[in-house]
């Protein structure tokens, strides 16, 4: 088999990556796969075009290294109905956990408000905000990344209710744990709401007018999954209205936001352009690895990778 790596990794990650490919040609890029050159590979780590995706007639394995995989769950991309799919999920949850305690305490401590006034230079005391010990976080999603970002507000004072699709008893970083079903009643609760779900049928527009109308007066809002969980329209009137006190969105919808919209424009809004996983650090680039390592070296053995994508679910 042939396999193409189409991230960047150190030597010794890359050595990594060949012992796991065992008996299989390697061939690590610096650059994209071309359309003539994607058809040779059956097994990809990266995350190829999805234009070159139809090309790819011998692929069997896709190792992407993103948590996210919009527009790699459509089968009909692909020559074949065989294809595996993997993610990255487990790699990034401190990365953007960290982002995500950031956004929280820039929104909590109003730096983005005193930022601003140095536009036009203002010896300016704003009300005092929140701090974070003590503050009731509502988390919308509780996988990997939702559960380090929780871990690091218990770790500063906060209480954790985590969000989920199905009944859980207990997981690390939450001192409560409810379905989906339940959030409409917990919204009042929540001084800082987190978010960090996937696009699916079942996310989109989950914080919808209703919803940010259940918020506590004042509440702040992050969103680090997928902006279409968010009614755009919706939070821009939650915050025009002062219902929410701040949103923090690495994510939009659409994404990218178009420069006129008047989001951008929003005192109390904090806009990013996806970047919360963006990382250096070799922690994460050595996760990512080791993933890929393990699902590559688990499929040429089994034909099954240790964690496959749900293409239905989408993740």
């Amino acid at each position: 088999m042939k396999v193409a790596v189409i991230s960047p990794f150190s030597p010794p990650l890359q050595q990594k990556i060949r012992e796991a490919a065992a008996g299989c040609e390697v061939t690590f890029f610096d650059r994209p796969l071309t359309a003539q050159e994607i058809g040779q590979y059956h097994i990809i780590v990266g995350n190829p075009a999805h234009a070159l995706l139809p090309q790819a007639t011998n692929l069997k394995l896709l190792q992407l290294i993103s948590a996210g995989t919009d527009g790699y769950t459509d089968r009909a991309v692909y020559p074949g109905d065989d294809v595996v799919l993997c993610n990255a999920s487990g790699a990034y949850g401190d990365v953007i956990a960290e982002f995500m305690l950031a956004m929280q305490l820039c929104l909590q401590k109003n730096l983005h408000l005193y930022r601003d006034n140095m536009a036009h230079p203002a010896w300016e005391m704003l009300p005092a905000g929140a701090g974070a010990a003590g503050a009731t976080v509502l988390c919308l999603g509780t996988g990997d990344i939702g559960g380090h970002y929780a871990q690091k507000v218990q770790a500063l004072g906060g209480y954790t209710i985590g969000v989920k699709n199905t009944p859980a008893a207990e997981l690390p970083g939450f001192d409560e744990l409810h379905t989906t079903g339940e959030l409409d009643a917990l919204l009042p609760r929540a001084d800082v709401i987190a978010m960090s779900l996937p696009d699916t049928p079942a996310t989109r527009g989950l914080m919808g007018a209703d919803q940010l109308a259940r918020c506590k007066p004042g509440a702040l809002l992050i969103n680090v999954g997928r902006g279409t969980a968010v009614d755009t329209e919706a939070l821009l009137q939650a915050l025009r209205s002062g219902r929410l006190g701040g949103a923090a969105l690495d994510v939009t919808d659409p994404e990218p936001l178009p420069a006129d919209h008047p989001l951008w424009r929003q005192p109390g809004c904090l806009i990013t352009p996806h970047v919360t996983g963006r990382s250096n650090d070799q922690v994460t680039k050595k996760a990512i690895a080791e993933i890929a390592a393990a699902n590559i070296a688990s499929f040429l053995q089994s034909g099954k990778p240790v964690r496959a994508v749900d293409f239905k679910k989408t993740y």
